[in-house]
């Protein structure tokens, strides 16, 4: 599969498309492969991301509002586009390629230097990763993130996994093991630093989470047994 370099991701608006739903699952896949370690697009994504759950929270109560009034008379073909069924979400997606343009597009041709992480994702949390030796997954590293309940956060990481293979996967387990994220990460990432985006909402409680990296299948895509490779524990306390 083709790497996206930020230039076509910028080019494409991927951003705002992925959050939209507007990209092709190969597009999608390629996106998420870059912005797994691309800092500048993982902040792109979460402000997006909000402003998409805010501009949707203020359209839906416009939207009852609208319902809640009397049938106004026929309307021609084209005023129908004014109308909420239709109104609002074209309303909503305008608003969201604005706020692309604005935020993302328009900063970047003015600046194309690189930019520090901007508030928007609250913090960035640096893991050590924990030892995995003979089974044992009990050396936590102590690392406890406090963050905002729904405050998305950035998790860096060095990923140096203990054996090669064509790609790897990224899981976000929950204490029970439940994966709550899995992320394919391309061979050529090993040995690098690497900026995992957490988005908000994803972590729903506290406790102790972990960041598990295993082998993928060749063929399949699917997780190698017994392939852990690397293994990064921490606990997350909400700050009220």
């Amino acid at each position: 599969m083709a790497l996206m370099d930020h230039n076509q991701a910028v080019q494409l608006q991927a951003a705002v498309k992925y959050v939209l739903g507007e990209l092709s699952q190969t597009q999608r896949d390629e996106y998420e492969e870059h912005y797994f370690d691309c800092a500048e697009c993982a902040v792109d994504i979460q402000a997006l991301v909000t402003f998409a759950d805010t501009a949707r929270e203020v359209l839906r109560q416009e939207k009852a509002s609208q319902f809640r009034k009397e049938s106004a008379p026929a309307r021609g073909r084209w005023l129908r586009w004014f109308q909420p069924v239709v109104a609002v979400p074209a309303f909503a997606a305008l608003l969201l390629i604005i706020a692309y343009q604005n935020t993302v597009t328009i900063p970047q041709a003015r600046n194309t230097s690189s930019r520090a992480v901007p508030e928007v994702y609250g913090q960035s949390f640096l893991l050590r990763p924990s030892d995995t030796r003979g089974g044992n997954e009990t050396g936590v590293n102590g690392a406890t993130l406090e963050v905002q309940p729904n405050e998305g956060f950035l998790l860096q990481i060095d990923f140096i996994p203990s054996s090669s293979f064509p790609a790897y996967l990224c899981q976000l387990q929950d204490a029970s093991g439940r994966v709550l994220q899995q992320i394919t990460v391309p061979a050529e990432k090993a040995k690098k630093e690497l900026h995992l985006p957490i988005p908000a909402g994803l972590i729903l409680r506290p406790g102790q989470y972990s960041l598990v990296f295993l082998g993928a299948d060749p063929v399949t895509g699917k997780a190698v047994n017994d392939s852990k490779l690397q293994y990064f524990t921490f606990n997350v306390a909400f700050r009220r």
